[in-house]
């Protein structure tokens, strides 16, 4: 599936990057430039250029970089595919798909789309799974949108749609769709589809995944299907109620939540989210108005919000999306406790607030909607945040005096621990001490202790290899924070001494480069006189530098900004810095070869060096007069 040139240009003409990375995150102006905090990593103070000249952005602090389509990319999890179809949409630019596709991804996604299709077929013509669907207070508009489906009952039904459309089973395996079958269960089954009539007495032993059940597709942030979840429509006491697709290369658990494709938008609208449990909840919250619900069903929460080869997890695009999420799983208690489990190891150890959604009565979202749509938004107003939601639960719980300090310590503080503001710990040990007739102080002394235990139980549970003691990780931090660690961060090959000419080298460099593209005139003097200062050097000085040549340019657009009288200043002064540099850098390589000349008692020698010590010297001072006026 190649696409020309034009379509991606086109694209980049259409969506200036800054409107763009302003639909995700909140831009403030910096000059010609828009600044903010990077999405790609946790920090407090904005460290994230958007530079519209160059069509890209930059972070100071990860390193981030790229144009729409690695953002999109980086952003929401997506490969360049995916990253096209969002913008193309964003766009209206039309994309032309090839039948033949690229790479075995393209075919899975080519394969996941017609097994889609296909369960959408067989739903029209399925007058108990239309009955399901209506008695589930589900609209046709609704139905469509999510392209809910039907799985016939039969053992390869999808085995020989697919296999007429020329796909072989290997691949329908890959992606999940089909099973073979394993002894002795297999025999059974190969014994019952031999004599459903739908395999011959050679037939391989494959058989569809999904058989009698509602099809939920799982799409990407993109649109795109990647996996499925069915609900049984006949229980027949064996099965599962709910089957999910395996991973597949498509489809990894702990990356895709259902719905999140049609949430994206209104949670960075109204910024939050409502995480509920599944598929039904999630589909009728949608069709009620609360478009910002995801669903947690067919896939599991991570607290890891990047993972290898910078996959975004589930959790993290959420987060990126909005800090701020409401829980709302089942009302009963083993729902309660699992909104809980959810809580404390995924979304408030990455930074997130959390509130709980109270649903009482022994409904679940679904049956509390379908009886009254105003009664789940009231819910979801009144959720409250995860410490007062449990510490009221402990307090209604716990009725001996004795056994409520215990239960707070154990049922609380998992999470306040977990919450990075001081200020708001501080809010709710105020909370906690008013609760249980404590002072704030005694509070805090127990919590201080429980987060040592804590981190001490944490730790023991880390391989040796991986453990540091406090006096190791000052040292690490103290290292992170050096010249050379900010030099490596920029861009520095690993191992390499970075000092003062380094520093000096890259922001001219970086300045001459912002100037040459913004036509500034005297860019050009500017380079000859730094082709004159560094001599025979230059060529190799460049050749080291131009692999980091754009990122250079965003750190001196966001250290100097586009002021040209500025500019030619600071451009000054670092070319004099620059000259004073190579002059000290030679004036010690110099002396070092006089004393060496002396102790060997070359007279001759000495009298050379000694000359150029001499010149080296008064060009050294004549600089700092020029500094100076």
């Amino acid at each position: 599936m190649n696409h020309s040139r034009t379509t991606v240009e086109e694209i980049k003409a259409r969506i200036p990057i800054e409107e763009l990375v302003a639909s995700y995150i909140k831009l403030e102006k910096a000059g010609k430039s828009f600044k903010g905090k990077c999405p790609f990593h946790n920090e407090k103070t904005a460290s994230f250029f958007i530079s519209p000249e160059r069509g890209g952005y930059y972070c100071f602090g990860c390193n981030a970089k790229g144009d729409i389509f690695s953002f999109v990319e980086q952003f929401e999890g997506l490969d360049f595919r995916g990253a096209l179809k969002v913008l193309a949409e964003k766009a209206g630019v039309p994309l032309v798909t090839e039948q033949k596709a690229d790479s075995e991804k393209d075919r899975l996604f080519q394969i996941t789309e017609q097994a889609a299709a296909y369960f959408e077929m067989q739903f029209e013509k399925s007058v108990e799974a239309k009955d399901y669907i209506k008695n589930r207070g589900i609209s046709p508009e609704t139905r469509t949108s999510f392209r809910i489906g039907w799985a016939p009952e039969g053992w390869r039904n999808l085995h020989a749609y697919l296999k007429g459309k020329g796909w072989n089973e290997a691949f329908m395996e890959k992606a999940g769709l089909i099973k073979l079958a394993q002894q002795p269960q297999g025999q059974v089954q190969q014994s019952q589809m031999q004599s459903s009539g739908q395999a011959g007495k050679n037939a391989p032993s494959y058989y569809d995944r999904f058989r009698g059940r509602i099809m939920f597709p799982i799409t990407d942030s993109s649109g795109r299907v990647v996996a499925f979840t069915g609900r049984i429509l006949k229980d027949d006491g064996k099965s599962a109620k709910y089957l999910n697709s395996p991973d597949t290369p498509l489809f990894n658990k702990s990356q895709i939540l259902f719905g999140l494709d049609k949430a994206k938008t209104e949670i960075r609208r109204v910024g939050y989210s409502v995480l509920v449990e599944g598929q039904m909840d999630l589909v009728l919250s949608h069709q009620v108005g609360v478009k910002n619900s995801i669903a947690a069903s067919g896939t599991a929460l991570t607290d890891q919000v990047q993972g290898e080869n910078g996959v975004v997890s589930n959790l993290g695009m959420v987060r990126r999306l909005s800090p701020n999420m409401i829980i709302a799983l089942d009302s009963d208690l083993a729902g309660r406790a699992a909104a809980m489990r959810v809580v404390a190891a995924t979304a408030l150890s990455v930074g997130m607030s959390v509130k709980i959604a109270d649903i009482e009565g022994g409904k679940d979202p679904a049956d509390l909607i379908l009886s009254d749509p105003e009664s789940w938004k009231l819910v979801l107003r009144n959720a409250k945040h995860v410490i007062e939601f449990e510490l009221a639960n402990v307090m209604k719980e716990v009725t001996d005096p004795h056994k409520l300090a215990k239960a707070v310590r154990d049922r609380v503080f998992p999470f306040l621990i977990r919450i990075d503001s001081e200020m708001d710990k501080a809010f709710y040990v105020k909370k906690i001490a008013e609760g249980v007739a404590l002072t704030e102080q005694a509070v805090w002394e127990d919590v201080r202790k429980y987060e040592k235990t804590k981190q001490n139980q944490d730790a023991s549970l880390k391989p040796l290899s991986e453990r540091a003691t406090a006096s190791e990780k000052e040292v690490r931090r103290q290292q992170a924070t050096t010249p050379m660690a900010e030099g490596m961060r920029a861009g520095s090959a690993p191992g390499s001494s970075l000092h003062r000419l380094d520093l000096v080298e890259r922001r001219m460099f970086g300045l001459l480069s912002l100037m040459e593209s913004s036509k500034i005139p005297l860019a050009t003097d500017y380079r000859e006189q730094i082709r004159k200062i560094a001599g025979p050097t230059y060529e190799e000085r460049i050749q080291k530098i131009e692999p980091i040549m754009r990122d250079l340019s965003f750190e001196a657009e966001a250290f100097f900004g586009n002021d040209q009288k500025r500019s030619d200043i600071h451009m000054k002064e670092l070319i004099m810095n620059f000259e004073e540099d190579l002059i000290n850098a030679d004036l010690i390589t110099t002396m070092g070869e006089l004393r060496l000349a002396e102790k060997a008692g070359n007279t001759l020698r000495v009298g050379e060096l000694a000359n150029k010590c001499q010149v080296l010297s008064m060009r050294k001072a004549e600089i700092g007069k020029r500094k100076h006026i």
